[in-house]
């Protein structure tokens, strides 16, 4: 992903806000810059990515299908003739 920003008149620039809500990056948090050759890199210190806003509690619903539904508790031994 590549996004944009502009340095203004007093050498500071804002993370776009997309990059903020990717990464967890609260206001007032500490940026760490570090040169690495001719290469910028930036480092958010005391972050942690953000929690997804809903995780699925288990997978059920995740894959969709066209055969009919089976109960939880079938146990298919149950139906097979010795």
């Amino acid at each position: 992903m590549e996004i944009s920003t502009v340095v203004n008149s007093d050498g500071t620039i804002t993370i776009p806000a997309k990059i903020r809500e990717t990464f967890g990056i609260p206001e007032g948090a500490k940026v760490e810059c570090i040169m690495n050759g001719m290469r910028l890199e930036m480092r958010v210190m005391g972050t942690k990515l953000p929690i997804p806003k809903s995780k699925p509690a288990s997978g059920y619903g995740m894959i969709k299908s066209n055969r009919p539904s089976v109960p939880v508790d079938l146990n298919i031994g149950d139906h097979i003739k010795p």
